[in-house]
């Protein structure tokens, strides 16, 4: 399966974006850029559009990348540049789930995320709260991603991967075409 050299992972907030993009990075050997990482800065800051912009136009001017993340004032950027969209559409239930368990074990254990940030308890039942912000944010990606999946004025690849099944199966795909 060809993905092309220019390749967009987008999902609901943990729909597994940057797991997905980390693994197919390594399997193709394609660097791998995540977008919250260049757009939070320490203390959890948020960079100006100007500057985001910036960052995500600098990463995207090599001739091979895998970029992770939902930001739409770049979108035009990223998916725009794309050969291929992989969207991660998995059920809220799920990904609400997933939020959950990952937040928690990054509470827990202090893991640093961009530029030495971490999640805390306080953060995690504010009205910041990433688990909010999947909840909410949830209906609003989906729809989108469904406009642009049947745009038929652009001829970019897009697989859609909704379950566990065609989770496997796109893994299955990629490897047996990837054996050296």
């Amino acid at each position: 399966m060809d993905l092309g050299n220019k390749i967009v992972i987008v999902g609901s907030t943990g729909s597994g974006k940057t797991t997905f993009a980390g693994r197919l990075s390594k399997l193709l050997d394609i660097p791998h850029v995540q977008l919250d990482s260049l757009f939070w800065k320490p203390d959890w800051c948020e960079s100006t559009n100007e500057e985001f912009r910036a960052k995500v136009e600098e990463a995207v001017s090599q001739d091979k990348w895998i970029v992770d993340g939902n930001y739409a004032r770049n979108q035009d950027i990223t998916t725009g540049n794309a050969d291929t969209i992989i969207w991660l559409d998995y059920p809220l239930y799920k990904i609400t789930f997933r939020v959950i368990k990952r937040s928690l074990k990054r509470v827990w254990t202090k893991e640093p995320l961009w530029h030495n940030n971490r999640e805390t308890f306080k953060k995690l039942f504010s009205k910041d709260s990433i688990v909010l912000f999947a909840i909410t944010s949830y209906d609003k990606k989906n729809s989108r991603y469904r406009v642009m999946i049947n745009d038929k004025s652009t001829d970019i690849n897009w697989i859609r991967i909704r379950n566990s099944m065609e989770y496997r199966e796109f893994w299955e795909r990629m490897h047996s075409n990837n054996k050296y």
